[in-house]
């Protein structure tokens, strides 16, 4: 199910169902398990502009090396 209003201004509502699948989409589940709390569009958002958050630790549960690969859509 997914929709899409355009708002007067031109910019785009979006509400989707998303799927992520252990083992493939192991970074952006981290990713998304760790943001704050009304955070999640921002953090998917820049996820999808750069592949990988301006500060990587913000968003690490765990102070390792987060990098998260390229991210891809499966159609």
């Amino acid at each position: 199910m997914s929709a899409i209003v355009e708002r007067e201004d031109g910019s785009l509502v979006l509400m989707i169902h998303m799927t992520l699948k252990a083992g493939r989409d192991d970074a952006l589940i981290r990713l998304i398990r760790a943001a704050p709390r009304r955070g999640l569009a921002t953090i998917v958002r820049e996820a999808m502009r750069s592949g990988t958050p301006e500060n990587d630790e913000v968003y690490a549960k765990d102070n390792n090396d987060f990098k998260i690969p390229d991210i891809g859509v499966d159609l």
